[in-house]
């Protein structure tokens, strides 16, 4: 063969590993400088939380976070999720309560899953409580599923899911408790945040005593 030649071969080579290697080297600083950059934040106060009331015009207290993309692209197919729940007990420590994880419901009726624009926030429910001539209405429906060999209670913390299972409680009595969420997405890396919950189990009639009554942080 001659020169020419295999200066034909190692050119045809070297365009074809370029014609391979480019799309994968633009995807990758895509991925890299023009990703989605998602963040949990959470504020004891409105809007994050707030009182507010039901169609029949029952009370209800609201605690949500928020989650913002300050990246450079749209964060696609965002799902927020209940992955581990613990309950303090008299001692003092976490015990992890068995729990399959869960879909929340993203705020203002947006659904299960959401594409988060640059610089755009959205609420995402954690947990709710109506009030007692509410959950009493609730729980003859059948809608809450409480711990298992637990006294019966008018108040509870009832989460934010998308499902209710017979298996894990998805309304909670007054204690202390640990909430680990994690937010998904299709093209962002995924990031988790842990809510501890301390609640009374008492019920106040405006945000400034309830606040006292339920700490989040």
């Amino acid at each position: 063969m001659q020169v020419s030649d295999w200066v034909l071969i190692g050119a045809s080579i070297f365009l074809g590993a370029v014609a391979l290697f480019v799309p994968y080297l633009a995807e990758l600083i895509k991925r890299k400088w023009f990703a989605p950059d998602l963040k949990i934040e959470f504020e004891l106060r409105p809007p994050d939380c707030h009182k507010t009331r039901f169609g029949n015009n029952e009370p209800v207290y609201y605690f949500r976070f928020r989650v913002t993309n300050s990246g450079k692209s749209q964060a696609k197919r965002c799902e927020a999720v209940i992955e581990k729940l613990y309950k303090e007990d008299s001692a003092g420590n976490y015990q992890p309560i068995k729990y399959t994880p869960i879909n929340l419901i993203w705020g203002s009726s947006y659904g299960e899953y959401v594409d988060i624009n640059p610089d755009r926030t959205f609420h995402c429910d954690l947990f709710h409580i109506p009030s007692a001539n509410f959950q009493s209405h609730m729980l003859h429906q059948g809608a809450y599923v409480d711990p298992v060999d637990m006294p019966t209670y008018p108040l509870g913390i009832v989460l934010c899911v998308k499902a209710a299972f017979f298996s894990q409680p998805n309304r909670l009595p007054s204690g202390r408790y640990r909430i680990e969420v994690g937010i998904f997405s299709e093209n962002s890396k995924k990031i988790s945040r842990t809510f501890k919950i301390s609640w009374s189990g008492n019920w106040k009639n405006t945000q400034e005593e309830m606040f006292k009554e339920i700490v989040v942080e």
